[in-house]
């Protein structure tokens, strides 16, 4: 019993050890995405906000047209044009915003949604590692079968599977923020875009190309729980 007893205990450490840093580091990795994504996200909503035509130049032109059509014959100072009335705004609607503009911020905003929830996911999961560990301490009988219960209740709740999830999310919000990059770029500069996109299609290559390799040879060393 005593050396069974030892071996939940490693194997529950280790477990929890290893879950516990590999979050942190996606804790890490979600704040400094978010805060950079972030980032252009204002920059491009405002593009989806439809402002409405300015009246000022329109008013400059007809007070134009009032002083232009002045005759002056002294003693009298005389306008053929009509008296000056109080400007109306067009009612002509204002321009739709650009389908482009569109799927930006479509990809942009989800992959900011994706972030944040892949934070989140991480920050629930730390709490129950540390409700697992609450009340953990010693070797008796009691605390072995508890720890054992626990253990359980991990594996049959697929803890694994969402530890193993948060990383998926921070890759899916790092693909969708790409692709809207890639799209801004194009509409802006061609040869930029070109350039970033050898750069995006390299780093795509070798990710999906690293996660494919160990289904095609056991010697592989590219390997992770996904």
């Amino acid at each position: 019993f005593a050396d069974s007893a030892v071996i939940v205990k490693n194997y529950s450490d280790e477990l929890v050890k290893r879950w516990s840093s590999e979050i942190d580091t996606y804790l890490v990795y979600a704040g400094l995405f978010s805060a950079i994504l972030t980032a252009f996200n204002v920059e491009s909503y405002q593009s989806l906000q439809i402002s409405s035509p300015d009246p000022t130049p329109a008013i400059l032109q007809q007070i134009s047209f009032q002083l232009s059509s002045m005759v002056y014959a002294p003693p009298f100072i005389n306008s053929s044009y009509p008296t000056f009335t109080t400007f109306q705004p067009s009612s002509a609607s204002a321009p739709a915003v650009a389908r482009s503009t569109i799927w930006l911020n479509a990809l942009w905003f989800s992959s900011l949604v994706l972030s944040l929830s892949s934070a989140s996911v991480g920050i629930l999961v730390k709490q129950w590692l540390n409700e697992y560990q609450r009340g953990l301490a010693g070797d008796s009988v009691h605390i072995v079968r508890l720890r054992q219960h626990r253990l359980n209740n991990l594996e049959r709740c697929h803890v694994r599977t969402i530890v193993n999830a948060i990383p998926v999310l921070l890759q899916a919000a790092l693909a969708l923020f790409l692709a809207g990059l890639l799209l801004l770029l194009w509409d802006l500069h061609h040869t930029v875009a070109a350039v970033t996109s050898g750069f995006v299609s390299a780093i795509a290559l070798f990710i999906i190309g690293t996660t494919l390799a160990p289904l095609f040879t056991a010697r592989c060393a590219y390997l992770s729980p996904q």
